[in-house]
């Protein structure tokens, strides 16, 4: 495989810089439990049930502890029980992608910083050597649309997730671009659907790209679009060739990196499993961009573990001055 000299690791802060509208795990967690919208109501019933439990103390349910109980659970009672965690996993899923797909257009300012970012990040077609990579923890499609939306971008520029994904319109004429935007998305992505018929393991085999835009969008917009949310019990999505494929090309591009940079990404110290896969490269991190308060304790964390690659800053600002 070819090696990437440079490597952007995106994180939601990333996202939110460029439009605020979307949710970052912070703001998830103020919909649980009271602005759970109605369509979930199992979801709703369940977290109330575990409220009470707990004596109505709310610090104890947040998105992650959620996802993780609900995704977690493999034995059951009996067929009534199973069917009704399978409710609880779909309107799970569902709940987390309904409230993170935003549409919203980019501010003028926003949508000329990120197109800069995109044009310096893109890679000749024609060239063998690959020099940028974008590796992101996010499922939210802000770059894709800001390529979609830009005629100038959507007329070069096409992006290569780092593996086959075909559209479901498999029959619509495809552009062939002179530069492409390398993406690796980790956690999936919300345009990306099983394909229809299909059994749920994710290979790739049985993934299809679709767009709000494509003709086939009508008969998947119901559908749950792939992606790991945010849960320690993440194992029942690792099946099939999509995530092992995804994660295996993630970790050879960064061992051959000359240079990392995060934009948005505050390396959780609950993921133990994203800490070690990212700080075993920690020689080559260029610097680490977020925006915290300078007194604000995950700052703090964040330099006793890095050290002074850590920047205090929005992304698209910092952006904004070095592209």
């Amino acid at each position: 495989m070819q090696n990437y000299r440079r490597i952007y690791v995106l994180g939601s802060g990333f996202s939110k810089s460029f439009l605020p509208s979307l949710p970052t795990l912070r703001d998830l967690n103020s919909y649980i439990p009271g602005k759970i919208p109605p369509q979930f109501p199992h979801l709703q019933e369940y977290c109330r049930h575990f409220l009470a439990i707990c004596n109505g103390q709310d610090e104890y349910l947040n998105i992650e502890t959620l996802a993780t109980a609900i995704l977690s659970t493999q034995i059951f009672p009996g067929e009534k029980e199973r069917l009704y965690q399978e409710n609880l996993r779909f309107e799970l899923l569902r709940f987390i992608a309904s409230v993170i797909r935003r549409e919203d257009p980019l501010e003028p300012s926003a949508a000329e910083v990120l197109g800069r970012f995109i044009k310096a990040c893109a890679n000749d077609c024609g060239d063998a050597r690959r020099e940028t990579l974008l590796l992101s923890f996010n499922y939210d499609t802000l770059i894709e649309r800001a390529i979609a939306m830009n005629p100038e971008l959507s007329s070069k520029i096409s992006v290569d997730y780092g593996v086959h994904i075909e559209p479901a319109d498999r029959s619509a004429q495809k552009v062939n671009c002179e530069q492409t935007i390398d993406l690796i998305k980790l956690h999936g992505s919300l345009n990306w659907f099983p394909l229809k018929g299909v059994s749920d393991e994710l290979d790739l085999k049985n993934v299809c790209q679709v767009e709000t835009t494509d003709r086939s969008f009508p008969i998947y917009e119901e559908d749950t679009p792939i992606f790991i949310p945010m849960a320690h019990a993440k194992e029942s999505f690792l099946r099939g060739s999509l995530f092992n494929l995804l994660w295996a090309k993630a970790d050879y591009y960064l061992k051959n990196a000359e240079e990392i940079h995060f934009l948005g990404y505050g390396f959780p110290k609950t993921d133990i499993n994203n800490l070690e896969f990212l700080l075993k490269h920690r020689d080559r991190i260029a610097n680490v961009v977020v925006f915290e308060n300078e007194d604000h304790p995950d700052l703090k964390r964040l330099r006793r573990l890095l050290g002074k690659c850590v920047i205090s800053r929005d992304a698209k600002d910092y952006l904004s001055r070095v592209f």
